[in-house]
């Protein structure tokens, strides 16, 4: 068997001899046993050239396969300077009111999602899983409760706190909400200071998982 380094000068030789018998058969003088012969070295040069591209590939294919994957840089112990919150809010003045609450409470890290497809998106493709995300009950293209079943049916939501969002305060669609999966509800006009515990007992709770 041949190192990957002898591999390549064999087809960097071969390549320049079949470059060699390709001009030579373009010549009209070459007698026909001569032409038969250099067609015959032509097809067999150029068949061991595939073989040896072949295993040259697969070699490739089995290191790659070997190594192991790159190991990700360990996070920062969670705390609510390095959360990565998300939150899923139609309404803007609604979505401002929450950013700047959460940065007032020292929140860094906090995305925007304009309706219910665009929260899901944003879940799904997120380099880093969310820590908390805050949810409105009503949305457009997906409610709170879809985006939550489609982020937790699609395995997207790496441990995030989800919380619902809304001005619901039925205590039925509360248990539903509840029954699936859903961590917490807070009812709008949102309070700081409940904001504030929730996110703190979030926090904990991810902690001790």
């Amino acid at each position: 068997m041949l190192s990957p380094q002898e591999n390549k000068v064999v087809i960097s030789t071969l390549t320049k001899r079949r470059a060699w018998l390709r001009k030579t058969l373009e010549d009209a003088k070459l007698d026909t046993a001569q032409r038969t012969e250099f067609k015959e070295s032509l097809e067999l040069l150029e068949s061991a050239m595939q073989k040896l591209a072949a295993i040259e590939k697969l070699e490739a294919s089995s290191t790659a396969a070997s190594s192991p994957p790159p190991k990700s840089a360990p996070r920062s112990p969670l705390t609510i300077n390095t959360a990565r919150v998300l939150i899923a809010e139609d309404n803007k003045e609604s979505a401002e009111l929450l950013v700047v609450m959460l940065e007032d409470m020292g929140i860094k890290h906090v995305d925007v999602a304009k309706d219910g497809r665009n929260a899901f998106d944003k879940i799904k493709s997120a380099k880093e899983p969310y820590d908390i995300i805050f949810c409105d009950w009503d949305m457009p293209e997906l409610s709170g409760i879809q985006v939550h079943q489609k982020a937790k049916a699609s395995n997207t939501l790496r441990g995030a706190h989800f919380c619902m969002v809304t001005g619901v305060t039925e205590a039925k669609k509360i248990r539903e909400a509840i029954q699936q999966g859903v961590n917490d509800y807070v009812v709008k006009p949102v309070d700081g200071n409940i904001l504030e515990d929730k996110i703190k007992a979030a926090i904990k709770a991810k902690a001790e998982a």
